[in-house]
């Protein structure tokens, strides 16, 4: 409905208003830094005018997701956080790049970021012994995590990333960068959604933002930034950025 272009404001506040838990959350958000605006917005109507449809989508998606994870104070409660963390720090980053460089996929590229290891909730909430072997031979051994999902199962979590959101019937472009994304030989040019989630994803894990820390991961130098060509005083100064965004933002999304 919010891609929708004969749909009206009015329209989707009544779709969305059903939700108060979820009206609440959008207005908390659309009045944080991520948006910017330069007034408070009060109303769901005012939110959808002033934003757009495509950033009231990213908020009803981000408000939705956040409900699929289970953040109780209990070892699979700390996981899911991680992994929600995680999410919404390349989905910061991923808009951070694309703002840069191609700012009509702006919203897009965060919600590539939101989403790219929904897969990953799935298996740990449906097969969580083998999710945690999985997990600890990655710390243990320091293998992929891809990699080592395809030989415990067979599969990995971008391919149920990939299924699952195309049951949700989002864009086809965003199915292909949740099901490419540790796929270097998918890189191209032409598919500048996918580098952006490939460097955000990257960005995080070397900040040490949600499961995994690489704090020696060359993200200037990878194959994703060799298309893109951001320099590394740009790199410095989005890597500031995002780690602003999350220590004053990040709260919000939990």
């Amino acid at each position: 409905m919010s891609s929708d272009p004969n749909t009206s404001a009015e329209e989707l506040q009544k779709v969305i208003s059903d939700d108060q838990a979820m009206t609440a959350r959008i207005l908390k958000i659309a009045n944080s830094a991520m948006y910017s605006c330069s007034r408070k917005i009060k109303t769901l109507t005012e939110a959808i005018v002033m934003l757009g449809f495509n950033s009231i989508r990213s908020l009803v998606v981000t408000s939705a997701a956040r409900n699929l994870y289970n953040m109780k104070s209990s070892p699979s409660g700390l996981k899911e956080r991680l992994m929600w963390e995680h999410s919404i720090g390349a989905g910061f980053a991923c808009r951070l790049l694309a703002e840069a460089k191609t700012p009509a996929l702006t919203e897009e590229a965060f919600l590539a970021g939101l989403l790219h290891d929904i897969g990953k909730l799935v298996l740990t909430q449906r097969l969580p012994a083998e999710f945690d072997e999985i997990v600890q031979t990655v710390y243990n051994e320091g293998r992929p995590f891809a990699a080592t999902e395809r030989e415990v199962l067979g599969f990995d979590h971008a391919q149920v990333g990939a299924l699952l959101v195309n049951k949700w019937k989002f864009s086809p472009a965003l199915e292909s960068v949740i099901l490419n994304h540790h796929n270097p030989a998918a890189l191209s040019p032409n598919d500048p959604l996918l580098l952006y989630l490939d460097l955000g994803n990257k960005l995080c894990h070397k900040l040490g933002i949600g499961f995994l820390e690489e704090p020696d991961l060359d993200v200037v130098g990878s194959a994703a930034n060799q298309i893109l060509g951001i320099s590394p005083e740009r790199f410095s100064e989005t890597t500031k950025k995002l780690q602003e965004t999350l220590e004053t933002e990040m709260e919000i999304f939990i």
